[in-house]
């Protein structure tokens, strides 16, 4: 018996702490360790809805509008917003 799975069962909310290792001497977090967060929400999503491995194939588009800093709290939300036969589309929820 197949069930329905609806995509809000899959969102994810992650949060984490930035600490020095995620930051450059002035204390500013590198754009990649928030890049790496928002691919493991993304990750966390795709295996929640397939419970299969999934990998990223591609991101549109990223922006740093304002930097973060040591101590800074990172929330990133991920929600799916299309799915395929083979691939989905994850976004911000």
């Amino acid at each position: 018996m197949k069930t329905e799975k609806s995509t809000q069962d899959s969102s994810v909310i992650i949060s984490r702490v930035m600490l020095p290792e995620d930051a450059n001497p002035a204390g500013i977090v590198h754009g990649g360790v928030i890049m790496k967060e928002i691919d493991n929400a993304a990750g966390v999503t795709a295996v929640r809805h397939t419970r299969k491995i999934c990998v990223t194939a591609s991101i549109d588009r990223l922006d740093f509008h304002k930097p973060a800093f040591i101590g800074n709290l990172i929330t990133v939300k991920a929600g799916i917003n299309m799915t395929g036969k083979t691939s989905m589309e994850i976004g911000k929820c």
